[in-house]
């Protein structure tokens, strides 16, 4: 019976076989799939309007599996003909039996040169939203899967971001895993590489692990991890990041497991080689119970100036979600910077609220010690305390700190609302902050290699600097300090606001007093891409002579007295550097009530300045100085070429103050006005002053010219006439001058060279007329050459001399040449000769002619019509006496008849002769 029924259960199951293998057969034998290709691809195109290509024979299998080999394949983008992805060669097959319960069980895929570029379109759908939409939903039930292995190779992915440009690229992706099953661990093997630029990452990666994956659970598993990941990432290079250990991750219990957790970062940042590693042998979280052995990071740094290291332990750590607590969290750090060594501990215990997220840390205190030659005694101590709760859900952080170092007191409390963007309010306090002891006394050397780097250009830079990061940082705090040491510097009474609110970040009410000078007013940067310095400034007093090197406060002196002695082998003039001026935008006021620089004080200056892309203005630029007023504006073009213009108005200036201090040179002194209206161009000093263009006027009023005495040297010039042919030279003698009641001169400058040709002075014995003297003042080479022709008035008696009336109504040539610093002043004897002989033989002439000759005589010399004027000599009618001005009484004889010639006497002829040859007739 048995065996009868074995028998029938053996022909059957044969049967089967055999319709199956018939079947398989009549399928291989009248079944093509290619056949179905157009219709396939017709079908993609009119259902998904993308464009299917398959550029190979479709192989089929049957039996033990269903299965087939696609060739190589590509589909396009949606509605284009770019391509979406594309593969050289796929493989997969399906056991049979299994379908017939809802399982699919594959055998090992193979995938080899797949590529897909997806992409994040600006409004945040992606390029294969089409793919997923369904027409119809599937009412069957999940199917479960079993994938005996998948092996893929050669195989590429692009990911592109529209919206944020955001690239990201994986390359030679080789995956290898074990069975892959839902529920069921499975090994898996990957190595590709790994490219972004949002952060920038140039990268080879390897992993390797056990997975386990139940998404309807929300359960992961992952155990025997080992990765690794080496190349450009994290802002450095050679960098290489390592994980290994086991973590398990239970999502709907709300529960972590991690055991033999490591993870280590190493490489090169900038210079700076940098080793980071984080331990954590064992921790459990979960509803009931928390527990942690002890967790441990390390950190090890080194660069140029030297090293550090920092070790951070958090002890073991029970409790459960609602209330967990650690014996405590210890630092200890090290650092070592040549001959600065600094050394720290610090501790405090820690309580969790994990169901909450808050943490607390009630007492976290800590001493450090530090050896630097630069502090004083060589050595100091400090200490700290610090309170912190952190409320992770609600993303606020709150602090209050004390710390104590040398004689600095510094307390406060610093509150932190957002982690995405933080909103940070903070207080701050200290009676003293001495920086003499906490950084030694280097503040003048600071200061002094600063102003070296500037000047040798080592700081040069035309770009902005870009301060973006700033519009993620929200502040609103104040800092108050009584008293601020940092020799030479003391400041005390420090308020000042600071706010940020990631448009501009603020100075507010700022209140300090650097030494004796009281400091006001507000400060601020916008506009963070290319900022923008906005500053409202009120200064009671200052002394820049302190705070600058002693050299720089009297370079203007120096310079000129350094002038004279310029030689050949001098060094070359260096360029001006105005390239912070192209980068440098600010707007604002500045006002000092007392301003000492030099030998020069001034009070109640006003600057308002302007400066944007290259140009800036100081309008107004307006200041009481040198015993009267400066008004006026500058401006300075940095964008090619450096370029200046100048328009300002002194009044009631004291010139001699004025000429001393800028120019070395107190030739001139008294009270006047000032006009000035100049611009310049050039790469130098140099150049700008030989390119100087414009006008200036002068008007002043009782003052002196200091090195000659005009009156005294014309009073000895008669008694040298009869020695001297020539010229007489003399330096500037400061112990002489000559005082004046008006003097006024304009001047045209041309490329460098003033021009003037109107100067005219009032004094007490001679006039300089205007029209009368002329010359020139070369700016570029610091040049004079003039002419002056004072003109005697009255007696010198007044001043002691004798017989100087002889000298009146002569032009006395007075030439001034040389350097500014030292002019020599000369007279023309020659000229001054000439001069006199012909005022002494007028003289003579004039009292022998007498009454209207004289002043035909008179007439002539000083340039009057001459033909009017020697017929008045001659006792002819002049053209003006021959029209009748009805005043004269009619003539009895007859219009017509001529009155015979009054015959010339012998005397007239004799003086005729004697004017003829005066006049060079």
């Amino acid at each position: 019976m048995k065996s009868s029924i074995l028998k029938k259960i053996m022909i059957g199951f044969g049967g089967l076989l055999a319709v199956l293998i018939l079947l398989v057969v009549y399928l291989a034998v009248t079944f093509n799939p290619n056949d179905y290709k157009s219709t396939v691809i017709q079908l993609v195109k009119d259902k998904k309007q993308r464009t299917l290509e398959i550029k190979g024979d479709i192989k089929l299998s049957f039996w033990p599996k269903i299965g087939a080999d696609l060739g190589e394949i590509s589909l396009s983008e949606h509605h284009a003909r770019q391509q979406f992805a594309a593969i050289k060669s796929a493989k997969v097959a399906l056991a049979i039996l299994p379908l017939l319960k809802k399982e699919i069980v594959v055998d090992t895929v193979y995938l080899n040169g797949a590529q897909i570029n997806i992409i994040q379109h600006a409004d945040g759908s992606f390029n294969f939203d089409d793919l997923l939409s369904k027409e119809e939903d599937d009412p069957s039930q999940p199917i479960n899967f079993d994938v005996q292995g998948i092996k893929i190779t050669n195989t590429q992915a692009s990911y592109i971001n529209e919206g944020s440009g955001a690239k990201y690229g994986v390359e030679h992706l080789n995956v290898t895993t074990g069975q892959v099953a839902l529920k069921t661990p499975f090994d898996i093997a990957a190595d590709f590489h790994v490219t972004a630029n949002q952060p920038q990452v140039n990268a080879d990666a390897v992993i390797k692990a056990n997975i386990m994956a139940d998404p309807e659970a929300k359960h992961f598993v992952v155990k025997g991890l080992d990765a690794q990941i080496k190349g450009a990432l994290l802002d450095g290079k050679d960098v290489v990041v390592t994980a290994q250990g086991a973590v398990d991750v239970d999502a709907a219990q709300a529960a972590l497991s991690v055991t033999e957790l490591k993870l280590a970062m190493q490489g090169d940042f900038n210079g700076i080689t940098r080793e980071v590693s984080l331990q954590a042998p064992a921790m459990a979280v979960n509803p009931k119970l928390i527990s942690s052995e002890k967790v441990l990071l390390a950190l090890k740094q080194q660069d140029a100036q030297g090293d550090l290291k920092l070790e951070v332990a958090l002890a073991e750590l029970k409790g459960n979600q609602q209330a967990a607590e650690s014996k405590g969290i210890t630092a200890d750090v090290q650092v070592n910077a040549g001959t600065r060594k600094v050394e720290g501990h610090f501790a405090s215990p820690v309580k969790a609220n994990l169901a909450d997220m808050v943490f607390d840390i009630p007492a976290l205190a800590g001493q450090f010690h530090i050896q630097d030659p630069a502090v004083p005694k060589g050595a100091m101590d400090g200490e700290f305390k610090l309170a912190l709760n952190a409320n992770i859900k609600q993303e606020q952080v709150k602090t209050v700190f004390n710390l104590l170092l040398a004689e600095t007191k510094l307390n406060g409390d610093v509150n932190v609302a957002g982690f995405k963007t933080p909103h940070i309010g903070f207080k701050i306090h200290a009676d003293t902050l001495n920086l003499n002891a906490l950084l030694g006394n280097t503040g003048s050397k600071k200061a002094e290699v600063t102003a070296q780097k500037t000047a040798s250009g080592t700081s040069k830079t035309d770009k902005p600097a870009d301060f973006s990061v700033l519009k993620t940082l929200f502040l609103d705090g104040s800092i108050n300090i009584g008293k601020i040491l940092y020799t030479p510097y003391t400041l005390t009474g420090l308020n000042v606001g600071i706010k940020a609110d990631g448009q501009k970040l603020a100075l507010q009410g700022l209140d300090v007093k650097l030494d004796d000078s009281r400091i006001q007013g507000n400060l601020a940067i916008s506009q963070f891409s290319k900022p923008l310095y906005t500053f409202d400034v009120n200064i009671d007093k200052l002394d820049l002579n302190r705070y600058m090197p002693q050299q720089t406060a009297n370079s203007s002196t120096a310079s000129n007295e350094k002038t004279p002695e310029k030689s050949a082998n001098a060094n070359p003039e260096q360029p001006l550097d105005l390239s912070a001026l192209k980068a440098f935008n600010a707007q604002g006021s500045i006002r000092i009530g007392q301003l000492k620089y030099g030998k020069t004080e001034a009070k109640n200056l006003n600057i308002g300045l302007k400066a944007q892309d290259g140009v800036a203005s100081l309008n107004p630029l307006n200041v009481d100085v040198y015993q009267g007023t400066v008004r006026g504006a500058v401006k300075l073009d940095a964008r090619a070429t450096p370029a200046i213009n100048i328009q300002q108005t002194l009044q009631n200036i004291s010139v001699g103050s004025l000429l001393a201090e800028t120019i070395n040179n107190d030739m001139l002194s008294g009270t006047g006005n000032v006009s000035l209206d100049v611009a310049a161009q050039g790469a130098t000093v140099t150049a700008l002053k030989k390119s100087l263009s414009g006008t200036a006027d002068l008007r002043m009023a009782d003052g002196t010219v200091k090195g000659i005495d005009i009156a005294g040297t014309i009073r000895d010039a008669k008694s040298k006439l009869n020695v001297l042919k020539g010229q007489t030279t003399t330096a500037t003698d400061n112990t002489k001058q000559t005082d004046f009641s008006e003097l006024t001169a304009s001047f045209n400058i041309k490329n460098g060279v003033a021009r003037n040709d109107d100067l005219a002075m009032k004094a007490p014995i001679f006039r300089l007329t205007k029209g009368e003297s002329k010359g020139d003042i070369d700016i570029g080479k610091e040049q004079i050459n003039y002419l002056a022709k004072p003109t005697l008035v009255n007696s010198l008696k007044g001043q002691g001399g004798k017989e100087a009336g002889d000298l009146g109504s002569v032009g006395i040539p007075i030439k001034v040449t040389g350097a500014f610093a030292a002019p020599k002043f000369s007279i023309d004897m020659a000229a001054l000769g000439q001069a006199l002989a012909k005022s002494a033989a007028l003289d003579a002439l004039t009292n022998q002619l007498g009454g209207d000759k004289a002043d035909a005589v008179k007439s002539l010399i000083n340039g009057s019509n001459k033909t009017d004027a020697l017929k008045g000599l001659l006792n002819k009618k002049s053209s003006s006496e021959s029209t009748n001005t009805g005043t004269e009484k009619p003539s009895d004889a007859n219009p017509t008849e001529e009155k015979p010639a009054e015959e010339t006497k012998p005397a007239d002829q004799l003086k005729q002769k004697a004017l003829k040859k005066l006049l060079n007739f």
